[in-house]
C-alpha cells in the first residue's frame, strides 16, 4: 500500500509561511500558477518544535528526519536551507534546537488515476491538476509503468505531496519523528464538484479551455447539445 505524507494540524503548533523570493509562473493554457522559491526558503514555527511541517503546502523537515532518510538511503528527494535557523526562536520564543529544510520531492509516479487506472483530467501542457471537472471519486492510484522506484515520489499533477510506501511509512513511524500523517491513496478523496451553472458561466466568459470542457461533457456536467448552444450563442 501506498501513502500521502501530511501533517497533523494543530492551530497552536503549526508553520507559516514567511515573505520569500520566487519565480511565478502561470500555463497559458489552464492558467494554473506555478511557484518556485528562491534562495533560503523563510517559514515561521508556533508552538512546539516538531519533524515535519506543510508551510502553505511546501513540506519542510528537521534535521532528524533528513539524518533518517539518509541513513536509509532513501531516493527521490532534495532539500534546501530554511530560515528560522538553528539557535534563533520560535514565534512564542522557545529555542530552535535544529535545522529545518525544505523537502522537495523529486520522485514521480505520473499522472493520478482512479481506482482502475483511468488518469484524473490534467493540463497537457504543464501537467497541473484540471479543477471543477465534475466528479468525485474514492481512492486514486497510479500507472505501475509511470513510478521511477524512488522511495519518496509524487504525481506530476500534485507534486508538493510525498507519497511512500508501506516500508518507508513504518521506518519513518519508528524512528519516532513527530507530527507526521499518513493517508492510503485508497482513502483519499478526490473532490471536484462542479455545476451546469457554473460551467456555462465560464463558457460565456471564455475562461474554459479544452480538457476542462472536455471532462465536463465526459463527467456529465453538460450534454454536447447544451455546450454547442452556449458555444453559438458566443
Amino acid at each position: 500500500m501506498y501513502y500521502f505524507l501530511y501533517h497533523i494540524y494543530d492551530p497552536k503548533n503549526k508553520s507559516i509561511l514567511s515573505e520569500n523570493e520566487y519565480d511565478r509562473d502561470v500555463c497559458d493554457n489552464c492558467g494554473a500558477i506555478s511557484v518556485t522559491y528562491k534562495g533560503i526558503f523563510n517559514f515561521k514555527i508556533m508552538g512546539k518544535l516538531l519533524d515535519y511541517y506543510m508551510a502553505s503546502g511546501i513540506p519542510v523537515i528537521s534535521d532528524k528526519f533528513l539524518n533518517v532518510l539518509r541513513e536509509n538511503g532513501f531516493t527521490g528527494f532534495e532539500v534546501s536551507e530554511t530560515a528560522p535557523r538553528h539557535g534563533t526562536t520560535t514565534m512564542v520564543g522557545d529555542v530552535i534546537k535544529e535545522k529545518y529544510y525544505l523537502l522537495k520531492v523529486t520522485g514521480r509516479c505520473g499522472t493520478m488515476c482512479d481506482m482502475n487506472g483511468d488518469p484524473f483530467p490534467y493540463c497537457k501542457k504543464c501537467k497541473n491538476k484540471v479543477e471543477s471537472v465534475g466528479l468525485v471519486a474514492n481512492g486514486v492510484s497510479f500507472a505501475s509503468d509511470a513510478y521511477d522506484g524512488s522511495d519518496l515520489f509524487a504525481f506530476d499533477s500534485l507534486d508538493n505531496i510525498p507519497i511512500v510506501s508501506e516500508k518507508v511509512k513504518d521506518i519513518l513511524i519508528n524512528s519516532k519523528l513527530t507530527n507526521l500523517r499518513f493517508v492510503p491513496l485508497t482513502e483519499y478523496i478526490y473532490d471536484e464538484k462542479m455545476t451546469k451553472e457554473k460551467a456555462i458561466n465560464r463558457i460565456n466568459k471564455g475562461v474554459a479551455f479544452p480538457e476542462l470542457i472536455e471532462a465536463w461533457l465526459k463527467y456529465g456536467v453538460l450534454t454536447e447539445q447544451e455546450l454547442s448552444e452556449h458555444l453559438n450563442k458566443k
